[in-house]
């Protein structure tokens, strides 16, 4: 007996917000998280040890800081930002497809020009260009065409890892897992 079944197509990721630098994409994710409940989920231990810090000092305890395995879904609330981007799309992948359907705010992913998957994509020459299209240094750029690219390098890097290991920041994952 033959049974077709629908398949389900995936739901598109949401563009991500780039930052400048990793402090102002710090200061913007601090300041709109203490606005109003959120959950924060990040993929390396790093950056969860430095959100954690700056939530202390910002007296924002309530903020729910998660780790993407660990993390039990049910257990978001208000805003939901990913801190980070994972340079393999599976993980990334995962979690977003995960958090859009537990959540019922949008999930918002950030990342800034210093990180290493830019760096990958000319980030000095996208820095340059940055600063040539006049975006001040507390702005974020967003656009689908950023969202494709960094899914194009994921894309990119899953081929190449055949095997890979783990890491506690996203600078040692580059290192251990491709020499960089």
């Amino acid at each position: 007996m033959f049974s077709f079944f629908k398949r389900e197509k995936s739901k598109e990721l949401p563009a991500i917000m780039v930052f400048t630098s990793k402090v102002q994409l710090y200061k913007w994710l601090i300041a709109d998280a203490v606005q109003s409940p959120s959950t924060i989920f990040y993929f390396f231990e790093e950056t969860g040890n430095e959100l954690r810090a700056l939530l202390d000092a910002a007296g924002a305890e309530e903020i729910k800081l998660l780790n993407w395995k660990g993390a039990d879904k049910k257990m978001i609330s208000g805003n939901v930002y990913v801190a980070e981007l994972y340079p393999l799309s599976g993980p990334y992948t995962n979690l977003i497809n995960g958090l859009q359907q537990n959540s019922k705010t949008s999930v918002q992913t950030l990342s800034h020009l210093d990180s290493p998957i830019f760096t990958k994509m000319g980030g000095e020459n996208l820095k340059a260009l940055v600063a040539r299209l006049g975006v001040k240094a507390d702005e974020s750029i967003s656009h689908s065409m950023v969202t494709r690219a960094i899914s194009n390098l994921q894309s990119k890097l899953d081929q190449k890892v055949a095997t890979e290991r783990e890491a506690n920041s996203i600078e040692d994952w580059f290192r251990i897992n491709l020499g960089d």
